[in-house]
């Protein structure tokens, strides 16, 4: 496919593109955006020709999933990933935060702790709040470049009774960290003697680059299985976030029971046609179009890499192992957290996430999204290091 192909996305009303949206979150409607986390890429021609079927059926009554839906998803867990889905440990549900604030609130009362890995998504901290929960930070460690859990605090946390949760973004977001399977084997093992859940956020689990490879956590033994929860989308995979839902792996049976019977009562199961002809058509025929997203995703990054070491040395590459959610570290600049919000709005014409945005960690940084047409990456590049150049001249 032609990846470097423009298309413009303010025909219809994106939350990434939209003016309204850049003008109340950035301050003004001329930025370029690389914030939300959906591709300007366009979904795969099988994913498209699906839907156009479906349309041309004409009649979009009540459905259920189909059996070849099922078969789809779990033989591309299977063949990917080396995880072979139990299909009644599967239940669907609108979106993966959406099933993370059922399984909160189903698994924890009124004030208790929920344990979280900042800088991190900053919707965790919403689904937490919005339960009447408690935010409890477990912060990454930065080492030489690289995010680490920071486990000595982690078992502390975990030790306190209040402590309920624990959620994992894995892969990370907005780190790039991909958690190899003893990191996520130690993290499981220590709430596991602490009566603590893990809730395992994994909806950018196919976005990973060279030899880094996901780990399913409820794959890494039956144990864990049993304490945890595996929150799934084709959303990001296949760019198709604004028309599918998720699904949350549960091999225990009794809390897979009560997320079934709250999802009954709110009438959470129903069935969109759409999402279920997009993620099927996806599931079975969309490998070899991910593999050339993969490969320009990663020739993507090499250029924002390259680009910066050669032309922004002030501007630090944290090196991303998946998603396509890049992490940049803006402290050389020598601006606090609100000035350097302002000055890629205002300066450098860009909307980018701010690195606060994911927690008091994350000040100093901004978050950019690389699944993008080159064209669009080389205009924000090139944004950056003229905004960056002139701030330099007037501080000399």
């Amino acid at each position: 496919m032609d990846f470097d192909q423009v298309i413009d996305r303010n025909e219809y009303p994106t939350l990434k593109w939209n003016k309204s949206m850049l003008i109340e979150h950035f301050g003004s409607e001329d930025v370029l955006p690389l914030w939300v986390a959906d591709m300007d890429l366009r979904a795969a021609p099988v994913v498209i020709e699906a839907l156009l079927r479906r349309v041309k059926h004409g009649i979009f009554g009540y459905e259920t999933k189909s059996d070849g839906y099922f078969e789809a998803l779990i033989d591309w867990y299977t063949k990917r990933h080396q995880w072979a889905i139990d299909r009644t440990h599967i239940e669907h549900c609108p979106s993966v935060l959406n099933a993370i604030a059922v399984l909160i609130n189903q698994h924890s009362e009124d004030g208790d702790g929920i344990i979280i890995q900042p800088p991190v998504f900053f919707e965790f901290r919403l689904a937490i709040r919005n339960n009447g929960r408690r935010i409890v930070k477990n912060p990454l460690l930065l080492d030489n470049g690289k995010y680490q859990m920071n486990f000595a605090d982690l078992e502390e946390k975990a030790a306190d009774p209040k402590n309920k949760m624990l959620i994992i973004c894995n892969p990370h977001n907005p780190t790039g960290r991909v958690w190899t399977r003893a990191e996520l084997a130690r993290a499981g093992e220590i709430c596991r003697e602490h009566n603590v859940l893990i809730i395992s956020d994994e909806i950018h689990g196919d976005i990973v680059y060279g030899t880094h490879r996901y780990t399913p956590f409820v794959s890494i033994s039956d144990e864990l299985a049993q304490v945890s929860f595996a929150c799934l989308s084709p959303a990001k995979t296949f760019n198709i976030a604004g028309m599918t839902d998720a699904m949350a792996i549960i091999p225990n049976e009794e809390y897979r029971q009560r997320f079934h019977d709250f999802s009954d009562r709110l009438w959470m199961n129903k069935t969109n046609v759409f999402a279920s002809a997009a993620a099927e058509a996806a599931y079975s025929e969309g490998s070899e179009w991910l593999d050339d997203v993969l490969v320009y995703l990663q020739s993507n990054i090499d250029f924002l890499r390259s680009h910066l070491r050669e032309t922004l040395p002030q501007v630090k590459l944290i090196e991303p192992e998946g998603t396509y959610l890049v992490w940049l570290d803006f402290r050389a600049l020598g601006l606090d957290a609100k000035e350097l919000e302002k000055f890629l709005a205002h300066k450098a014409r860009l909307a980018l996430n701010p690195g606060y945005w994911f927690g008091r960690e994350g000040a100093g940084y901004a978050r950019m999204n690389i699944a993008c047409p080159r064209s669009t990456l080389c205009e924000a590049m090139s944004r950056l290091t003229k905004a960056i150049h002139e701030l330099q001249r007037g501080a000399a």
